[in-house]
């Protein structure tokens, strides 16, 4: 998994899933330094026990003799719980017991090989053999449910399948305990704990199975936890973006310790994973410290509700935007009822015109009788409290499925009053539809964007479960033909930067329908002679956006794309890298970039 997550996630290329709704525009991964260091080689020394049952308790004798191992904390995390482990085996199997604490059960799912890495979870990897690509992973939920994946990694490309015959002797014993609430989902709680049992028998494609003292298996342990929208990641080996670089797992040794000399590393054998070329070219530099007009930056996120928005967050924020010419901020990350409410007293009450906030609707719950009247009401609510947009992640379309499994549809007809509503009450529409063109092809030698999908292959929607991204936007288009009188803005470009041919029909078409830039400047700036084309014929339709925390440096690698003629240049400051290619800056009129900063969104926005 993981993380920009970033935590960044890899199962989609193990099995066709659904994304849930914030996952994950972050990274929780950090670089490794000094203090780190510990972190990026660990090891455990595990004792061998007599078999004993489990009970979710962890209270059998044989793990009074084994200490706890601490996970760590990936990036800064949201929020300040506690994760740790303990291992033992026996002639038999392998003992997990995961502990932590927590405050809310994020977790709705509840069968067996379901997505559960969507949700709260605990996760384990065993790489049993470093010269055989092949390993195993095993997650469970707080609610008792379970995925064990089998996981051959070729060249680094993931494919992964349940354990064959999954039963029988073969089956893992599990069984989870919760403190302070029930075992629920979204249950109140103060903790809980997960113990399974992994026999041998399940990995038997797997060698080095079973273990003999001395044997050492590569091996990580995580947990995520989703509460209050927020993700916070933690592991026992520090890997980058991508919980699948085995390669950076730490080691369990079995019973005791023998030294084997290691193997050296030939060049010639370099995965396309680790490749990391730097550029020869020796081009012009533009550095832009602030934007040619005062900016408005209609698509960030930067939290919701008085916890996360402290008055110390606020004033980073401002700060970052007084030295890079940002007067407003628009975040999308309001939601509803008290959680809209505080969020504008801490953004735009409290600072007047430095930020505006938009609301979310729960989609959560969308079968149940009266969903669409209760949720227009709250909406409702939610702009007379101050909000002054609504904004829709991609999950609406590719995440939330009735009880036979049909996804509700971005021109779904529950969905009618709430567009009417923000056309009623003048309130834009952020809708984020699809994502790139490459996440909706099979990730192999052919995709463009094989490294980002490999440290982020929760991103990958390939796959008979997930609609077309041609059918996503043509939902959304249907929507927007549907309520003319509704201001829907397209976020990334509307999704299809890679397409600008198609984005101009769809703006001669709508006239309600607006793009905005965010987190598509490194597709725009590949393109430099169609794109300053087409940003001046349709100069009157674009908005600035960054979909990225305020920070000085990225703004600025966005004025330098929008005012600059710099040739091929690196956009990782900007958002991430996306893709392995530069940009060329598109130089654009002076007219034309005062529309695009700020003068188009004041219109759309109601501002003076």
């Amino acid at each position: 998994m993981v993380q920009q997550f970033s935590l960044s996630r890899h199962h989609r290329l193990l099995r066709a899933a659904t994304l849930t709704a914030f996952i994950f525009s972050w990274t929780l991964a950090q670089p490794v330094d000094a203090d780190e260091a510990k972190l990026s080689t660990p090891k455990l020394i595990i004792k061998k026990c007599e078999d004993f049952g489990v009970n979710g308790q962890g209270d059998a004798k044989q793990w009074q003799s084994v200490d706890w191992t601490p996970l760590n904390t990936r990036g800064k995390g949201q929020h300040d719980y506690t994760a740790r482990i303990k291992m033992l085996y026996s002639d038999k199997g392998v003992y997990v017991l995961f502990d932590g604490t927590d405050k809310t059960l994020t977790a709705t799912m509840k069968e067996d090989f379901l997505d559960l890495w969507n949700e709260d979870v605990y996760e384990c990897f065993f790489w049993t053999n470093e010269k055989h690509p092949m390993y195993f992973e095993y997650e469970i939920s707080p609610l008792g449910f379970e995925l064990p994946i089998l996981v051959p990694n070729l060249d680094g490309k993931f494919l992964g399948w349940r354990p064959w015959h999954y039963e029988g002797d073969k089956k893992i014993q599990k069984k989870v305990s919760v403190t302070g609430g029930q075992q629920k989902s979204m249950s109140q709680v103060t903790g809980w704990r997960a113990e399974v049992f992994i026999p041998y028998a399940v990995l038997e494609p797997l060698q080095n199975v079973p273990p003999k003292e001395g044997t050492k298996w590569r091996a990580n342990f995580y947990r995520v936890d989703y509460d209050d929208d927020k993700v916070t990641a933690w592991d026992w080996a520090r890997v980058g973006p991508s919980f699948h670089e085995h390669k950076k797992y730490g080691t369990i040794v079995f019973g005791k310790e023998v030294e084997e000399p290691e193997a050296k590393e030939d060049i010639r054998q370099l995965k396309l994973a680790d490749w990391q070329p730097k550029s020869m070219m020796k081009t012009k530099v533009t550095r832009v410290n602030t934007p040619a007009f005062p900016v408005i930056d209609v698509h960030n996120h930067l939290g919701g509700g008085a916890k996360t928005l402290t008055d110390e967050r606020v004033k980073r924020y401002l700060k970052e935007m007084d030295d890079a010419g940002v007067k407003t901020v628009v975040n999308l990350d309001g939601g509803w009822d008290n959680k809209l409410k505080e969020t504008v007293a801490a953004l735009d009450e409290a600072h007047p015109g430095r930020f505006l906030t938009f609301a979310l609707i729960n989609l959560s719950d969308f079968e149940s009788e009266g969903w669409t009247e209760r949720e227009t009401n709250r909406l409702r609510k939610s702009f007379q409290a101050g909000a002054k947009g609504l904004k829709f992640h991609k999950s609406l379309g590719l995440s939330y499925r009735d009880k036979d499994g049909k996804l509700l549809g971005i021109d779904d007809a529950r969905l009618d009053p709430i567009w009417a509503l923000c056309g009623e009450m003048n309130r834009p529409v952020m809708i984020h539809t699809s994502d790139p063109a490459a996440f909706f092809t099979p990730l192999d030698r052919f995709n463009e964007r094989w490294h980002e999908l490999n440290d982020h292959p929760n991103w990958l929607f390939h796959g008979d479960k997930f609609p077309t991204r041609e059918e996503l936007l043509e939902q959304r288009n249907r929507a927007i033909a549907r309520h003319p009188k509704t201001t829907f803005i397209g976020a990334h470009f509307g999704n299809n930067p890679e397409n600008l041919e198609a984005v101009g029909k769809w703006l001669d078409k709508y006239p309600n329908f607006y793009v905005d830039i965010d987190a598509r400047i490194s597709e725009l700036g590949r393109q430099p002679y169609s794109c300053r084309r087409f940003f001046i014929k349709y100069q009157d339709r674009i908005l600035f956006g960054t979909d990225t925390t305020p920070k000085a440096d990225a703004y600025r690698l966005y004025y330098r794309f929008m005012e600059t003629d710099d040739e091929y240049f690196d956009t990782a400051e900007s958002h991430h890298r996306q893709g392995f290619w530069n940009i060329y800056g598109i130089f654009l009129p002076e007219p034309v970039l005062e529309k695009i900063y700020h003068a188009n969104a004041k219109k759309l926005l109601g501002l003076q």
